[in-house]
């Protein structure tokens, strides 16, 4: 019974290749924000200051969870699974940045690859580009799943962004957090509690490695300040 379901998954859905993807869209993102030297206002909670190189891959998010079940392979999407775009033959194909399509209990050996053929903001058609098993021609969903577009941040990659976001004042002390990604853009490498206590007049000037900024006036609701120096990677 066993060797019959293997030989039927075989032809329904293998191929002795796998099926190339074009290159994902992708758009390089440097710089820093707000500009130095630029008087800004950041409300609690917000990034206050941020550097970066990275790419930021042109994507989409499910707006619920996709299931594919055919013969003894599955995959089940669901809407914080990255989707990473690329163009091919004239469509935007959308597919999971890691192996997600499993044969009977394996480990994953295939990506999931979507496409809107019919341009109505539902996907319609799926492919496992890779294998075994590998399905070359689209087939339809069960069941059409809607989505929206936009970046697309996969699990990893390479560059950096270090982040400070204001989180708000108590007995005149500052509380800032310093986030730090290397990488892996999703999830923070490192990150740091900072406090600093205000000057009872005036503005305050403070430092964290090379960078340095004016607080102008901060409470529980928004900081006022300017950044005077970059934070760059150490």
């Amino acid at each position: 019974m066993k060797k019959i379901a293997a030989l039927l998954l075989l032809l329904v859905l293998s191929s002795c290749a796998s099926v190339p993807i074009s290159s994902p869209l992708v758009n390089r993102r440097v710089g820093e924000s707000p500009a130095l030297r630029t008087p800004s206002v950041r409300a609690v909670g917000e990034v206050i200051y941020e550097t970066f190189d990275y790419d930021e891959w042109q994507g989409a998010q499910l707006a619920e969870p996709l299931m594919i079940d055919v013969l003894a392979a599955e995959a089940t999407l669901g809407p914080g699974d990255p989707l990473i775009a690329a163009q091919e033959e004239g469509l935007t194909v959308y597919c999971t940045a890691k192996p997600t399509l499993r044969v009977a209990g394996q480990a994953p050996s295939s990506r999931i690859c979507l496409v809107d053929r019919n341009k109505d903001g539902k996907f319609d058609v799926w492919r496992a580009p890779e294998g075994p098993p590998a399905r070359i021609k689209w087939a339809p969903l069960k069941v059409e799943t809607a989505f929206s577009t936009g970046p697309a941040m996969a699990p990893t990659g390479k560059g950096y962004r270090y982040e400070l976001l204001y989180q708000g004042l108590s007995a005149n002390v500052v509380r800032l957090l310093y986030r730090e990604y290397i990488d892996d853009l999703i999830r923070p490498a490192f990150q740091q509690e900072l406090s600093y206590t205000l000057a009872t007049a005036g503005s305050t000037e403070i430092s964290f490695r090379l960078t340095r900024l004016v607080i102008e006036s901060a409470d529980n609701n928004t900081i006022r300040y300017e950044i005077l120096s970059s934070l760059k990677p150490k």
